[in-house]
């Protein structure tokens, strides 16, 4: 992958809608998204809460849709980290499944980290799942610390992720 090609932009309107598209093409809800009662898949109901919680994520100025070759392809944020003390930022992203593997999350990070220094931050905070490896796998190359939080939530066991700005 050429990380060149790889870009972030503000998430706005217009990219909102092209980034429903590329969830409903290449994701399932639980991996964009808070979970929605009913059947499973991209039903109208979850449809309109993926754009509600991507609304509120639209109005922070640091969520980002995440583009390759000016193709919406995920997206990506960064906020105040809730529970430090510190200059620490929050982050979160997902990409589409048909675009993992070739690069663009560890293109990703390194965006988000030049953003996260340019806004005087120390240090990146990263939640994830025990069971998501990959996460794990591209946070770890990127030389984040991981640590497991002694509480478990509702989606199991949750990996913590430090990763210093500079």
């Amino acid at each position: 992958m050429d990380n060149a090609r790889v870009r972030l932009r503000r998430l706005d309107e217009d990219l909102l809608a092209a980034l429903l598209d590329t969830a409903v093409t290449d994701a399932d809800p639980a991996e964009v998204m808070p979970a929605v009662p009913g059947p499973p898949g991209w039903t109208t109901d979850r449809r309109a809460a993926f754009l509600a919680f991507h609304h509120e994520w639209a109005a922070t100025p640091t969520t980002y849709a995440i583009l390759v070759a000016d193709r919406v392809v995920g997206a990506a944020r960064l906020q105040p980290a809730p529970k430090t003390p510190d200059d620490a930022l929050e982050t979160g992203l997902w990409i589409g499944r048909s675009h993992r593997g070739r690069g663009i999350g560890h293109a990703v990070v390194a965006l988000l980290r030049a953003e996260a220094k340019a806004q005087g931050a120390s240090r990146i905070v990263a939640s994830t799942t025990e069971a998501n490896t990959a996460a794990q796998r591209l946070l770890t190359t990127a030389g984040a610390e991981l640590h497991q939080l002694p509480e478990p939530t509702l989606d199991g066991d949750t990996i913590e992720a430090t990763l210093d700005v500079d």
